[in-house]
Parts: structure tokens; C-alpha cells; sequence
């Protein structure tokens, strides 16, 4: 049977989201539309500057990258890379009060292949991709994933297809085709990768696999593009589930590298996340 009492903290929740719907930006006083914390309201654009500041003071905080040093950014056109590729280009904007000093290349790399994609699929992102990188004006490389099954061999062929410092290349139809032939590889190595994600026992296991392969491509075209660092786009949430998996897997004592804004196995090379 209910109680006043009952009815009483009934109506006590229900002002308080009430009120939280009311909240006010914590810096401007305007209707709030995003709350990252319990006290922390933002409007859209307080978030974007708050955004921005904790993006480029992540730089400064780490003292990671010099000035002028040559930066690898890893763009698939998702989410998450997108927006580490547009806060890159305000930092790097005359407008910005305080640039960013690292010089910015993208690094595209083509996985049809591993996700079952057709070549008409994977025609269309290539193409949605290199208008993107195309319009930034920075210097871009296209790969493909499995080009990682060359590292260990001693070979002329090049890991990036696509490669230009220049945005007066117009991109044709013909230009994509031919920059899917120039990432195409043997069957042999296409068969070998297909192997080994097979041979897998889990969808944890082989989504561990591909990023790890991922990586390693990164790096090695980092090292033959002359690159010493490589920017990814990866975000808390898509860290947080990272971290579960890898302690479910056993690989605690990683985790302040997988989790850290900078990751330094690769030796010469070094992985940034300044979203995490």
C-alpha cells in the first residue's frame, strides 16, 4: 500500500529531471543542451570551445610532438577520425589563437577486403574518402590491410597506392579505379590474411587481430613515408571497451599503453590518441 512518504520522493525525482532538462550552461547561461558531468552543462557552442581546448591542451600537457615535426593522422571517415581531422584543421587555421606547430598527413586504409565488401563498396568509400583527404590540402596516402602480409618479406612494391603532397590532381573515376589496382596485392597474401582471421576462435580475438595488424601497417608506412608519429582517432567509449576485452584476455599489465595518449612499442614510432 503506498505511503505519503512514497509519493513524496515520487514527485522529488520527477523535479529533478525537470530540472535537469531547465539547466543552464555553466559559462554562458544559456539553455544547456549537453551535460558531460553531473555539474558540468555546456550549450553547443561552450561544448565545441570546451572540446577544442581539451584537444589542443592535450599537446602541451604531453610535450609529445616538437614543432615542425611531421604528424601521421589515420583517417577512415568515420566518426571519430573526422572529428580528430576537423580539430586538426582549426588548430591549424589562421583564426586559431594558438596553432598547432606538427605538419599533418593522412593515411587512408582500404579494409574491403577483410569486411567482405564488393569492389563497387569499396570503389564508393575510396572514393568518399579521397574527396575528403583532397580537400584537407595536407599530403595523403591510401593503403590496404593487406599489405601487412608483405612486412616480414623483403620487397620493391611500395605500402601506399595513392600518395601526393598536391591538391591540383582532379579525381576522376578513372584515377579511383586505378588507385584500387595499385593497392591490389597477390592472391597468396589476400589468402594468408583470410587464413588467419579464420583460424580465430572469437570475434574478441579476431577484432584484436585486425587491430594489431592495423597497427603494424600504420607504423611501417609511417616509417617509409617519413612520419615519426601516428595520430588515431580513438575515442573513451571505444578505449573502455578495449580495456574490458584486453583484461578479459589477460593483458592487465598493457593497459597504460593501450589507454595512455601516447603508445611507444613501435620504437621510432610513436601512436597519439588526444581524444581519449
Amino acid at each position: 500500500m503506498c505511503s505519503v512518504q512514497d509519493i513524496e520522493d515520487d514527485f522529488s525525482v520527477r523535479k529533478t529531471k525537470s530540472d535537469e532538462s531547465m539547466r543552464k550552461c555553466m559559462k554562458c547561461e544559456e539553455q544547456a543542451c549537453v551535460i558531460i558531468r553531473v555539474n558540468d552543462a555546456f550549450c553547443r557552442s561552450c561544448f565545441l570551445q570546451h572540446c577544442t581546448h581539451k584537444f589542443r591542451s592535450s599537446f602541451g600537457k604531453s610535450k609529445v610532438i616538437r614543432d615542425g615535426e611531421k604528424v601521421l593522422l589515420a583517417f577512415s571517415g568515420g566518426n571519430g577520425s573526422s572529428a580528430m581531422l576537423h580539430l586538426v584543421q582549426q588548430g591549424l587555421s589562421k583564426e586559431a589563437q594558438k596553432k598547432l606547430r606538427f605538419k599533418p598527413g593522412l593515411i587512408f586504409m582500404d579494409e574491403g577486403s577483410v569486411l567482405g565488401l564488393s569492389t563497387e563498396q569499396r570503389r564508393k568509400d575510396h572514393r568518399y574518402v579521397l574527396e575528403i583527404m583532397r580537400e584537407t590540402g595536407y599530403p595523403y596516402h591510401v593503403t590496404c590491410l593487406e599489405k601487412v602480409m608483405g612486412l616480414d618479406q623483403t620487397s620493391e612494391s611500395p605500402l601506399v597506392g595513392t600518395s601526393t603532397t598536391s591538391t591540383s590532381t582532379e579525381l576522376t573515376y578513372d584515377n579511383v579505379e586505378s588507385d584500387l589496382q595499385k593497392l591490389s596485392i597477390s592472391n597468396t597474401a589476400g589468402e594468408r590474411l583470410k587464413d588467419m582471421l579464420d583460424s580465430t576462435k572469437s570475434m574478441t580475438a579476431k577484432e584484436d587481430l585486425i587491430r594489431r595488424l592495423r597497427c603494424d601497417l600504420l607504423a611501417a608506412v609511417a616509417r617509409e613515408t617519413g612520419f615519426s608519429k601516428v595520430m588515431l582517432g580513438d575515442s573513451s567509449t571505444r578505449l573502455s571497451v578495449q580495456l574490458l576485452a584486453d583484461i578479459a584476455q589477460g593483458r592487465g599489465a598493457q593497459t597504460h599503453l593501450e589507454m595512455g595518449f601516447a603508445d611507444d612499442r613501435y620504437g621510432d614510432i610513436i601512436f597519439v590518441r588526444p581524444l581519449r
